[in-house]
């Protein structure tokens, strides 16, 4: 019979150590230390969970280890909710008396404004306009001369600004002569590479 079928346990009158087949378990045989007959016990292994020191600590770990990720996840949760409100939420403009435009790459044409009027000027709505095929911006629209009489050396300026709405410089355009009633489609050339809206400033006119 192999030995992995056999079971050690002890006489109930000396403790003496016994060692019998497993499928003798039960059976009352005379003690080979004392001599006094003692029944063949099976020792009770203990149980895994609560007799052994070593697991414990393993399944201590593992729920610290589950809590640590359920927090993580909670706060990933928390996070991204956050960001999903503020993306949501439109910002607030600054207020402004005068139109503004505002240019994306590419740049798009924004909403058109009303026409304003300022020395006998009319400044129809303007944009901000990418040339197809090039980098060049440009700050286009148009002018009116709203008076009978000719307009010498007349020069448009409008301020730029960028996605934090913090003025980086200025476009302008030249007309030397306007007539009377005339219109003036201008081109206003951007050099700022980070301007993305545009303001109307001043409008002039040689005396």
């Amino acid at each position: 019979m192999s030995n992995h079928d056999f079971v050690k346990g002890e006489c109930r009158h000396c403790a003496g150590h016994l060692e019998f087949p497993a499928n003798a378990t039960g059976q009352t045989v005379p003690c080979p230390h004392c001599g006094q007959p003692t029944e063949l016990v099976a020792p009770v292994l203990p149980n895994k969970i609560n007799g052994s020191p070593h697991i414990w600590p393993g399944i201590i770990l593992v729920i610290c280890l589950l809590a640590a990720g359920l927090a993580g996840a909670y706060l990933y949760l928390q996070k991204a909710s956050r960001g999903s409100d503020s993306e949501a939420s439109p910002l607030p403009s600054a207020p402004s008396n005068t139109p503004t435009v505002s240019a994306t790459a590419p740049v798009v044409a924004p909403e058109p404004q009303a026409q304003e009027t300022t020395n006998d000027f009319g400044i129809m709505p303007f944009k901000l306009e990418k040339t197809p095929g090039s980098s060049l911006v440009y700050v286009t629209g148009a002018i009116r001369n709203l008076s009978d009489r000719q307009r010498f050396g007349v020069k448009i300026t409008f301020g730029l600004f960028d996605t934090n709405d913090n003025a980086i410089g200025s476009a302008t355009d030249y007309q030397s002569v306007l007539e009377p009633n005339g219109e003036w489609h201008f081109k206003a050339l951007v050099m700022e590479s980070k301007a993305v809206s545009a303001r109307f400033d001043s409008i002039v006119e040689d005396k």
